[in-house]
């Protein structure tokens, strides 16, 4: 087996590693925020996360960060948290508690007020495991079904509960995990007035401790390992599973939810679009930009030049850095070699001499051949192929802080590779793994021996292609020989020999049943083996178990050595993997068969910036086949248009519409060319969705309520940085009910929060809207029916300006194949509701009683005026132009 070989039997077989990450999640009652109804309010969370982190340079001793979170959030869908956890993926386990005992039941206390406080805290932790555990997404890629998320803690530790005590002892938890008292991770700790001042936060990040018995490891592995930061739901675009569903953020294997209908595994989410990664690095990065894209400006446009450069002045130079660089990569998972050496850190074993040598041999493979290939196709891209001389920091951006950084780990891994050369074997590897032989004596006796058992070896394939040759009456060398790798169960032979031809099995048996033992009879042929083959093999056997008993001490004292390059493989590793997305996202932006653009960025919120896209197409569904997209365009403007009210008939493409601006702004973000001819996209600091209708039986809410509890989470949340798409609102309740509410949310969002919004809607009447707002306008998508007679609409797809007054329900009824009965019956229905004079009548109607009821109030507030205390005409006049200013009304 050739190293090349080697390398493709990793990639297929070798699985990834990524450590996940573990949670805490505490709730608090004493510090709920209520409204008039209880159900409704607000409760406050603290999340604490112990996120896996590497290392940036040599001697870097932090491994992980605990970071921690502090928030308000709604009590019924808990969408900050569900926002948060998309973030932190993967999960390994989430602790949950709450600060009040679950426990004070009927079965604990007879105190009636304690009984219903124990209900509504059990009620609320049931809620929450409910939410966290239906996030399949977040569990690690290689979980199965049956995983466990949520680890619910109904009584809160004592330790933990008691804040005071809490206090004393979390100075001595932390001390030696971050350093010692004199480091300055503990110091920043000890000045942290938000964390001091969060008696929740502090509780949170107790019970983490706690629960992964992290603070017992202070005095040994966990000696400064660790950092503590505060983290912020600000800082990256937020998105709960609402909105990453609505814009098919992830595949349909990460979220649980059906793909673009049409679609398969690289075009039914924007993940399988942009996967274009040659490493598995690279791959779970771009997962974890998409989940948590930026709202910085400065590490968009970081991302942008990289990709611009690539995309537009470069493209030899990026299709030789994916091929020969990042693609002589694949199969090799840096972070996997880091864990693997990991496990021999202070001469800890995780298994025979072989995997450690195994993991130095890929060591020195990654150091000496696949870091300089990648380096060396680096370079040429940033400084040009075969030109000296020094990039532009400032316009190559990422790529130039990769080459500097790809250049000190090469430094940093020579020793390595030197060390490497020095202990293995390669001329036995990556067939066997073995220290030189010239160490001691007693290892080149054993080498020596195992150097005549090929020799031998040889002697014996030659044989049976002999004898075969003789019994069967076939030209010589159809027999091969093959390393068994102890991987049939019916045998333990280290060597067996094989037929193609099945067939073959009749001829051995009966010309050569004495001399052969057939052991397997499979479509690739028939292995059998010989009594000679089958002891030359346990010969060898046992002068391998003899060589690593006089080895492992010189493996033992390599490995010591290696894991300190861990850290170096880890700095490796970041670069690689932001190299590869960035490299994928240029990918597809040049090969994408409609064009994609480099969007303008900007960071504001004064008048006259926003999303403006031309020629905008949903990056999903422009690549299904048999599919023409049709572009179309965006202007949601701060001062003039940041609300759009959609309207057009059923199928005409509002939903398609509508969500790929979420799908273009979550590409935007993460520093990725977008499918559009042209685009300016103002930063978006959260992506809010009130898509779809669904219950949710389990927990007793209906459809209608389901959409409500969406709608409340949206206007509380929102600010006017985000971005809200709407796909109906309303139509789970009566007609005025539902337009009544549609016309206040969007009121609402107009008035208080005037963020962009895109608002989908058969509610006609909304229209109207825009005749009130200045900033809301109307546009809609067009159909026509057919010129043939027949009842068929032709969708044209296309974003027009204006209203549309028909939703063509009936038509698409009518495609459907309705019962003709039921088809007349609706038509006839319907011009009865929409005849103009009808409706003119009983509005007139509305409208004078409404006034009647107006002028009857302001008659009984007029003879309430005391007229006659006032002296003068003047005073008089004055108090009944206050009244009238007052009701509003006028004589």
């Amino acid at each position: 087996m050739n190293e090349s070989e080697y390398t493709t039997l990793q990639e297929t077989s070798e699985p990834s590693t990524q450590n996940p990450v573990c949670i805490s999640v505490l709730l608090s009652r004493r510090t709920s925020t209520l409204s008039s109804n209880s159900s409704s309010g607000s409760i406050k969370i603290a999340v604490t996360a112990r996120i896996p982190r590497k290392r940036l340079y040599h001697g870097d001793k932090v491994e992980f960060t605990l970071k921690y979170f502090s928030f308000l959030d709604d009590k019924r869908r808990f969408t900050n948290l569900d926002a948060l956890l998309t973030r932190l993926s993967p999960a390994g386990v989430v602790h949950l508690s709450c600060t009040e005992s679950a426990e004070c039941s009927a079965k604990s206390t007879e105190n009636k007020t304690q009984q219903k406080r124990g209900r509504e805290i059990a009620s609320l932790l049931a809620k929450v495991e409910n939410v966290i555990n239906s996030r399949r997404d977040i569990l690690p890629a290689n979980s199965n079904d049956d995983s466990i998320l949520t680890n619910l803690i109904s009584t809160l530790p004592k330790e933990i509960s008691k804040i005071d005590a809490l206090s004393r002892s979390m100075d001595s938890m932390l001390v030696a995990l971050l350093g010692g008292e004199t480091s300055s991770r503990f110091l920043s700790y000890k000045n942290d007035t938000k964390l001091m001042d969060d008696a929740l936060s502090k509780q949170s990040l107790g019970l983490l401790l706690h629960m992964e018995n992290i603070a017992s490891h202070s005095d040994g592995d966990g000696n400064g390992k660790y950092e503590i930061s505060s983290g912020d739901l600000t800082s990256n675009l937020t998105m709960d599973r609402t909105a990453m569903e609505c814009i098919n953020l992830l595949p349909s294997n990460h979220m649980g939810i059906s793909s673009v209908a049409g679609g398969c595994q690289s075009n039914n989410s924007i993940f399988g679009v942009l996967n274009h990664c040659k490493t598995r690095m690279g791959l779970r990065t771009l997962e974890m930009w998409l989940r948590q894209p930026c709202v910085d400006l400065k590490t968009i446009l970081y991302r942008q030049d990289a990709v611009h450069k690539m995309v537009e002045v470069d493209s030899v130079g990026r299709d030789r850095l994916r091929d020969e660089g990042l693609g002589g990569l694949r199969g090799m998972d840096v972070d996997g070699l880091g864990a693997k050496l990991e496990a021999y850190r202070d001469g800890g074993s995780c298994g025979g001499t072989g995997k450690a040598l195994e993991a130095l041999y890929k060591l020195h493979l990654f150091g000496d051949r696949q870091l300089p290939a990648l380096f060396q196709a680096l370079c040429d891209l940033v400084l040009g192929e075969g030109v000296e001389g020094q990039a532009d920091q400032n316009s190559d951006g990422a790529l130039y802080t990769a080459m500097v950084g790809l250049k000190k780990v090469m430094v940093g891994l020579s020793q390595a590779v030197k060390l490497v050369e020095h202990v293995l074997d390669f001329d036995r590897a990556p067939r066997e793994f073995l220290v030189k032989p010239s160490f001691n004596e007693v290892l080149l006796d054993v080498r020596k021996e195992l150097d005549s058992i090929d020799v031998e070896l040889g002697h014996l394939h030659s044989e049976m292609n002999e004898m075969w040759s003789e019994a069967s009456g076939e030209a010589g060398g159809q027999v091969r020989l093959e390393d068994s790798g102890g991987s049939g169960k019916e045998t333990s032979c280290t060597w067996q020999f094989r037929l193609l031809d099945t067939n073959a099995s009749k001829i051995l048996q009966h010309e050569l049943g004495s001399e052969v033992t057939v052991h397997r009879l499979l479509k690739n042929g028939v292995y059998f083996s010989t009594k000679a083959l089958r002891q030359l093999g346990t010969k060898k056997q046992d002068l391998l178990v003899e060589y690593d008993k006089h080895q492992r001490d010189i493996v033992v004292h390599a490995m010591t050595t290696a894991v300190t390059y861990i850290p170096l493989l880890e700095t490796a590793s970041l670069i690689i993997a932001e190299l590869d997305v960035l490299a994928s996202l240029a990918h597809v932006a040049a090969f994408s068969p409609h064009g994609y653009c480099k969007p303008l960025m900007t960071d504001s919120e004064d008048d006259g910036v926003g999303i403006e896209l031309q020629g905008a197409r949903h990056p999903c569904v422009e690549l299904q086949e048999n599919v023409e997209f049709i572009p179309n365009d965006f202007n949601l403007v701060y001062g003039s248009s940041t609300f759009w009210l959609v309207t057009g008939p059923n199928m005409g493409g509002k939903s398609t519409y509508i969500r790929s601006l979420g799908a273009i702004i979550a590409m935007a973000q993460i520093g990725s060319y977008v499918p559009c001819t042209n685009a300016k996209i103002n930063i978006v600091h959260h992506i809010l969705a009130r898509v779809g209708a669904g219950d949710v039986q389990d927990r007793g809410i209906s459809t209608f309520m389901a959409e409500m509890l969406e709608a409340n989470s949206i206007l509380r949340t929102a600010t006017k940085r985000s971005l809200i798409i709407v796909d109906e609102l309303g139509r789970g309740t009566s007609t005025f009910d539902g337009f009544g509410l549609a016309t206040a949310i969007s009121e609402y969002i107009v008035q208080r929060i005037g963020c962009m919004t895109v608002f989908a809607t058969h509610f006609h009447e909304l229209t109207a809207l825009a005749d009130r707002e200045k900033s809301v306008k109307n546009c809609h998508v067009t159909a026509r029916p057919a010129n043939d007679g027949s009842n068929s609409l032709s969708f044209l797809y296309e974003v027009c300006a204006g209203p549309c007054l028909e939703s063509f329900g009936i038509q698409v009824a009518e495609m459907a194949n309705c019962p003709t009965s039921v088809i007349m019956s609706a038509k006839r229905k319907a011009k009865q509701m929409e005849n103009f004079d009808y409706r003119k009548k009983r509005m007139a109607t509305i409208q004078s009683h409404e006034q009647n009821i107006e002028d009857m109030k302001l008659a009984e507030k007029f003879k309430s005026l005391p007229l006659k205390s006032y002296r003068t005409t003047e005073e008089k006049w004055n108090a009944i132009n206050k009244l009238l200013h007052d009701t509003g009304s006028t004589i």
